[in-house]
C-alpha cells in the first residue's frame, strides 16, 4: 500500500513570497547558528524571516516581534539543516526528473506553466534555480524522514478494528484545529519542567483575556506549524495525533483545551471549526475482467517491430485462433501468459493510465488495437465488467492510512527533538532578534 508521508510541498505558497527588495545598503554577513560542521548566515535568515512575514500577512496574522519571528525562523532552519546533514551522510539524491516533475507540480499548482512561474519569480526577485534548490532540500527532507520515521510504523488489522468500535456515529467527523507547543528537552529536570509549565499558564491566560490564538502561536508556539498561527488544517479522527484523540471530540468549536502533557512538552490545542458526522458515503466501483498479450520492446526489436509484431498477433486472433493459445505462445509477460493472458478483476487505478483508458472504451469481447505503455505494445480484451459495493473495503483503507499518519506524525516529534538534542547547535542571533 502506497503512503504519502506529506501531501503537498510547502513552496506551493512560493508566490506569496513578497519581491527581496534590493536595499541600498546590506550589512556584512555574519554567522547566525552554527549546527554541527555548518553555518547559518545572517543573509539566509533574512530572506526566510521576509518570507515569514509574507506568509503571516497573506493568512492575516497579527505579526510577533521581530526577536519572536527571528527566533521561531532559526529554530526552523536548524532542525531543517540537521536533517539535510542526516540525508548527506545517508547518501540520499533527488534525480532531475523527479525533481523537475515536482517543479512543474509547484508551477501547475500556481495556476501556470513552467515558463510563466519563472517569469512570476524573476518579476518577484527569485530565481527558478533558487525555488528548485528550494524544492530539492525540501525533497531530501522528506525521504530521510520516510526512511528514519515512516518505514518503521505499521498499522495493525486489530487497530484498525479498535477505532471503528470506538468511534461509533463519529468516524466520519472532522476537525480544524490550532495548536500551540511549550517545548521541552529530552530527559527535562524537574526545573525546566516547571518552567515550561508556567509558561503554557501565562498563555493559557492570554487566550483567556481574549488574545487572537494565531497571533500568540506565531509567537509563542515551539511547534512546527507556529509560523502558520497553529494551524493544523483539516483532520479527521484517525488524523489526530494520539494526544488529542480523547481531547478533541468533546471541545466546542472556539474552545481551546487545557494543557496537555507529552514527553515533547506542553499543549493547547484549539478548536477552530467541525464538519459532522454523517453516514459513511456509499464507494461502487466498476470492475472489468481483463486479460492481454504484451509484446515488449528489446534489444532484437525496436518499437516500430513490437507494433507490427502486436498487430500481427491481433489478427491472427480476430481471424479466429484462441486468444489464450496465443497469449501463451506470443505474450511477454510471462505471468499472465501462464494463464492466457488472464489478468483477473481489475480496478480503477490499478494499471498504468494508457492500459486503463484503453480497457475502458472497449466493448466487452473486442479486442483492442496495440495499446503502447512504458511496457510495450498490448492487447486487451474486456471479458466482463460489473459494480461492486467497496465501502466497507475503502472505508477500513482510509482509515488505516489516517492512522498511519497519526503515528507517523507522533513518531515524527519525538524524532525531531532526538536529533535536535544529539546535535551540536550554537546560536549566535542577538537577544534583539537582529542578526
Amino acid at each position: 500500500m502506497r503512503r504519502r508521508l506529506f501531501a503537498s510541498l510547502s513552496l506551493a505558497l512560493v508566490l506569496a513570497f513578497p519581491a527581496l527588495a534590493p536595499a541600498a545598503e546590506q550589512p556584512l554577513d555574519r554567522i547566525v547558528a552554527v549546527v554541527n560542521d555548518d553555518a547559518i548566515m545572517a543573509s539566509e535568515l533574512r530572506d526566510r524571516v521576509a518570507q515569514a512575514r509574507s506568509q503571516l500577512a497573506s493568512r492575516n496574522i497579527s505579526m510577533p516581534s521581530e526577536q519572536a519571528l527571528s527566533q521561531q525562523v532559526l529554530d526552523r532552519m536548524i532542525g531543517e539543516q540537521i536533517q539535510l546533514q542526516m540525508a548527506e551522510e545517508a547518501n540520499l539524491t533527488v534525480d532531475d526528473t523527479e525533481l523537475n516533475r515536482a517543479v512543474r507540480s509547484v508551477a501547475e499548482n500556481n495556476g501556470m506553466s513552467l515558463e510563466q512561474f519563472a517569469d512570476t519569480l524573476e518579476s518577484q526577485g527569485l530565481s527558478l534555480a533558487v525555488v528548485r534548490e528550494q524544492i530539492r532540500r525540501e525533497m531530501l527532507i522528506r525521504q530521510l524522514q520516510q526512511r528514519r520515521v515512516a518505514s518503521r510504523v505499521n498499522v495493525s488489522d486489530q487497530e484498525v478494528d479498535r477505532y471503528l468500535a470506538q468511534q461509533g456515529g463519529d468516524r466520519n467527523a472532522r476537525y480544524q484545529l490550532g495548536h500551540i507547543l511549550v517545548a521541552l528537552p529530552q530527559s527535562p529536570s524537574p526545573e525546566q519542567v516547571r518552567s515550561a509549565q508556567q509558561r503554557v499558564q501565562a498563555i493559557q491566560s492570554q487566550l483567556q483575556d481574549g488574545a487572537d490564538f494565531a497571533s500568540v502561536a506565531a509567537a509563542e508556539s515551539d511547534g512546527n506549524n507556529a509560523l502558520e498561527g497553529g494551524n493544523l488544517g483539516w483532520r479527521s479522527g484517525a488524523e489526530l495525533p494520539s494526544l488529542f484523540a480523547d481531547v478533541v471530540p468533546q471541545l466546542g468549536v472556539g474552545e481551546v483545551s487545557e494543557p496537555l502533557r507529552s514527553p515533547s512538552g506542553f499543549h493547547l490545542v484549539k478548536l477552530l471549526d467541525r464538519q459532522g458526522a454523517g453516514q459513511q458515503q456509499q464507494a461502487v466501483v466498476e470492475e472489468q475482467k481483463i486479460r492481454h498479450i504484451l509484446i515488449e520492446t528489446n534489444p532484437n526489436r525496436d518499437g516500430d517491430q513490437a507494433r507490427a509484431l502486436a498487430e500481427r498477433t491481433r489478427q491472427r486472433i480476430v481471424d479466429g485462433e484462441d486468444f489464450a493459445s496465443v497469449a501463451q505462445q506470443v505474450s511477454d509477460d510471462r505471468g499472465s501468459a501462464l494463464n492466457g493472458g488472464d489478468l483477473g478483476w481489475v480496478r480503477p487505478g490499478q494499471m498504468v493510465p494508457a492500459f486503463e483508458n484503453a480497457a475502458g472504451q472497449l466493448a466487452v469481447g473486442e479486442i483492442s488495437q496495440p495499446v503502447q505503455t512504458r511496457y510495450g505494445y498490448h492487447l486487451i480484451q474486456v471479458e466482463e465488467r460489473r459494480q461492486r459495493d467497496v465501502t466497507g473495503e475503502a472505508q477500513r483503507s482510509q482509515i488505516r492510512d489516517t492512522l498511519f499518519q497519526r503515528k507517523v506524525n507522533d513518531e515524527l516529534e519525538a524524532w525531531m527533538q532526538q536529533i535536535r538534542a544529539e546535535a551540536y547547535v550554537e546560536e549566535r542571533l542577538s537577544p534583539s532578534g537582529d542578526e
